[in-house]
C-alpha cells in the first residue's frame, strides 16, 4: 500500500500557509520583465555549462543566482537535486527548491512536486503526490478526488485518504505521477517558435491499459517578425514543421509512462482528457 506518511501534516500544513534542464523551466506565469529577463539570464547560465559538461561553473552560477530568489532559479534548483545533475541528488532539498518556486507563483513547481512525490524513488507518498496534484490542476477525475470539506484542509485530506482501499490509492498515486509530470514537463518546440507555429494537442491517458491517445489539432501561424526569408513562411505548414507539437506531447507523455510502474486493478472505464495549447505572445 502507498505510504501515507505522517510528516505529510507538517509539509501540507506549511504549503496552506503559504529529467534533464530544459526550456520547461521556462514555461512559467511571467514575472515583469525586466525580474524575468534577469532570471532567463540566470537559468540560461546554468543550462550552457551544463550543456558544456563544467558542473563547476553550473553550480557557481545556480548558487549565486539563488540568492536573487527568483521561482525561476529555485525550480531550476529543484529540479537539479531531483535529478543529481551537477548536485548530489537529494530529493528533499529540491522540495525546498520546488516550494520556493510554488510560493512565487509558478505551476509547474506543483506539478513537478506531485510528480516527484509519486515516484517510488521517493516513497511513493502517495497523499503529497496527490495534495500537490490538485495544486497543480493536473488532474480533475472523480475517482482521485476528495470530499470539497477535505480539499482545502490538509488534517481532513489526508484522514479521507486513510480511507480509500490500497488499490484506489495506487492507481491514482500512477496517474498522479504521470499526467503532472507530462504537465511539468511538455514544452513549447524551438522549431514550431522559430517558424511562427501554434496550436495544440489533445491527449487522452488510459490509465488501465498505461497508454496515451494523441490527437493534433488545427496549427496557428503567428506572425514572424523579423523574418526575410519567404521560404521559412511558405514551408512553415508543412507536416516536419506542424508535427513538431505532437511529437512534443508523445515524447514527454513516453518518458511519463517508463517512470512510473503501472499498478494492478485500474478501472478499466477511467480516462484523463487535457488539451496542451501552444501560443506565441509577442511583447
Amino acid at each position: 500500500m502507498p505510504d501515507l506518511n505522517p510528516l505529510l501534516l507538517r509539509r501540507l500544513a506549511a504549503a496552506c500557509a503559504a529529467i534533464c534542464i530544459s526550456p520547461a523551466l521556462l514555461a512559467a506565469p511571467l514575472e515583469d520583465p525586466e525580474t524575468d529577463r534577469i532570471a532567463g539570464q540566470i537559468v540560461d547560465s546554468v543550462r550552457l555549462s551544463i550543456a558544456a559538461g563544467n558542473c563547476d561553473a553550473a553550480v557557481y552560477h545556480l548558487k549565486s543566482g539563488l540568492k536573487s530568489n527568483r521561482p525561476k532559479v529555485a525550480l531550476l534548483a529543484g529540479t537539479m537535486y531531483e535529478t543529481g545533475l551537477c548536485v548530489k541528488r537529494d530529493w528533499e532539498a529540491a522540495v525546498g527548491y520546488y516550494a520556493l518556486a510554488y510560493d512565487g507563483g509558478l505551476m509547474k513547481a506543483a506539478q513537478r512536486l506531485a510528480a516527484g512525490y509519486a515516484e517510488p524513488a521517493n516513497g511513493p507518498d502517495t497523499a503529497a503526490a496527490l495534495w500537490w496534484g490538485r495544486q497543480g490542476h493536473g488532474v480533475r477525475l472523480a475517482y482521485c478526488e476528495v470530499g470539497q470539506d477535505a480539499a482545502a484542509d490538509p488534517d481532513r485530506f489526508v484522514a479521507e485518504l486513510g480511507t480509500w482501499q490500497a488499490s484506489r490509492l495506487a492507481a491514482c498515486n500512477y496517474i498522479v505521477g504521470v499526467m503532472s509530470t507530462v504537465g511539468a514537463e511538455v514544452v513549447f518546440p524551438e522549431l514550431a517558435g522559430d517558424f511562427g507555429l501554434g496550436g495544440n494537442v489533445s491527449l487522452r491517458f488510459v490509465p488501465s491499459q498505461a497508454k496515451f491517445e494523441i490527437k493534433m489539432g488545427e496549427a496557428q501561424e503567428y506572425a514572424m517578425l523579423g523574418v526575410l526569408d519567404g521560404d521559412a513562411v511558405r514551408f512553415r505548414h508543412t507536416k516536419d514543421k506542424t508535427g513538431v507539437f505532437e511529437k512534443a506531447v508523445s515524447d514527454v507523455a513516453n518518458r511519463a509512462l517508463a517512470r512510473y510502474p503501472q499498478p494492478k486493478g485500474i478501472p478499466a472505464g477511467l480516462t484523463v482528457d487535457t488539451r496542451y495549447t501552444f501560443s506565441i505572445q509577442h511583447r
